[in-house]
C-alpha cells in the first residue's frame, strides 16, 4: 500500500477515535459541568478540554507515521478532520441529540461566546505545525522529508541477508549511522543503511556482494567524511560499505579530522528488526554524532540519551 494510502487509512482510524472522545467528553459536560458552572461555562471549558485532549492524540498520532507524512500530507489530513467532523457534529446533532439547526449553526459563531472554534482550529492546524515540530526534532530538513524511507520490512530483509553473509565469510564489520542509532534507541526512520567493514574482509565477499553493487569501491571527500565506500541496492534497499581503515570524519565546531574507523574487537551484538548485528560501541557513535553535529546527529543523541534514561 502506498505511503500516502497508509496515511489516509491511519488517520480515518485517529479521527474515529477522536469523535468517540469528543462524544464521551460531551457526555461528561452535561452530567457534571453543565450543573456546577452553567451551559455558557459548562461548553466553554468543555471545549478547551476536548482540544487539550485532541491536541494529545494527535501528537502521538503524527509522530508514529512511518514513513513520516509530508507537510501537505498533513494540510489534507487536517483538512479532511475538519470537514468530517463539521458533518458529523451536523448529522449527529441534529438527528441523534435533537438540536435544532439553528443551535448547531450558533455553535459556529464565536459572537455568542461559544469555543468551538477552537475544537476545529485544532483538528486543522496541529496534524501540519505537530508533524513540522517532530520533523525538526527527528532532524529531518523539509527536503529530507520526501526522501523515500525504508520500510521495516524492507530494512529487516536485507539485515538479515548481509547479517548472514558477513558471518558465513567471519566479515569484521559494525553497523553505523542511523542504523546504529536504532540499535541503541533512535527511532526515526531510515533512509539507507551504513556499515563499516574491515578493509582485509572485503575481498572474501566481493563475488556474493557484485550482483548487488551500484557503484564500486570510490572515494568520498566532503565537509563531514574523507573514506572509501561501496554502495549496493538489496531487494530496493540502499546499503553502504565504509573501508574502515583510513577513513576520517570532521568535527564541526573545531574542524579536526578524527579517525572514524570503529574498534572491531569493541563492537556489540544487538539485536535489531529480528536479526542479531554487529554495531559501533555506543560511546564511540555518541562521540561520533556529537561531533558532527547535524541536525539528525543531535536528534538521535537525544533519542539515543532518553532511551538510555527511560531502560
Amino acid at each position: 500500500m502506498p505511503a500516502s494510502s497508509r496515511h489516509l487509512a491511519r488517520a480515518l482510524a485517529c479521527w474515529l477515535l477522536l469523535a468517540i472522545i469528543a462524544i464521551l467528553a460531551g457526555a461528561l459536560r452535561e452530567t457534571f459541568l453543565r450543573p456546577a458552572l452553567g451551559e455558557v461555562w459548562a461548553h466553554r471549558l468543555g471545549t478547551v478540554l476536548v482540544s487539550i485532549l485532541f491536541l494529545l492524540v494527535i501528537e502521538r498520532f503524527v509522530t508514529r507515521l512511518a514513513p513520516p507524512a509530508s507537510p501537505a500530507e498533513l494540510w489534507v489530513i487536517g483538512a479532511l478532520w475538519l470537514v468530517l467532523t463539521v458533518v458529523f457534529e451536523f448529522v449527529f446533532g441534529h438527528f441523534a441529540m435533537g438540536h435544532s439547526w439553528e443551535a448547531l449553526v450558533s455553535a459556529y459563531d464565536p459572537r455568542t461566546g461559544q469555543l468551538w472554534w477552537l475544537v476545529l482550529l485544532t483538528l486543522l492546524l496541529a496534524p501540519p505545525l505537530l508533524g513540522r515540530a517532530h520533523a525538526r526534532e527527528a532532524g529531518h530538513t523539509p527536503i529530507e522529508r520526501h526522501i523515500e524511507f525504508i520500510s521495516e520490512e524492507q530494512a529487516a530483509s536485507a539485515l538479515d541477508w548481509l547479517a548472514d553473509l558477513f558471518r558465513d565469510r567471519e566479515v569484521r564489520y559494525a553497523a553505523a549511522g542511523g542504523l546504529a542509532a536504532r540499535a541503541w534507541g533512535a527511532t526515526r526512520p531510515l533512509v539507507d543503511l551504513d556499515f563499516y567493514v574491515h578493509g582485509e574482509d572485503l575481498d572474501r565477499v566481493e563475488a556474493d556482494l557484485s550482483p548487488y553493487v551500484v557503484q564500486p569501491l570510490t572515494e568520498l571527500a566532503n565537509e563531514y567524511w574523507d573514506l572509501s565506500l561501496i554502495r549496493l541496492e538489496y531487494a530496493g534497499v540502499p546499503l553502504e560499505l565504509s573501508v574502515g581503515e583510513g577513513a576520517r570524519y570532521r568535527e564541526a565546531k573545531t574542524g579536526t579530522w578524527h579517525d572514524a574507523c570503529p574498534d572491531f574487537d569493541d563492537c556489540p551484538e544487538r539485536e535489531l528488526l529480528g536479526t542479531h548485528i554487529r554495531v559501533m560501541n555506543r560511546e564511540a557513535l555518541l562521540e561520533y554524532k556529537r561531533r558532527v553535529d547535524r541536525a539528525v546527529d543531535r536528534a538521535d543523541v537525544a533519542m539515543i540519551e532518553r532511551s538510555a534514561t527511560r531502560s
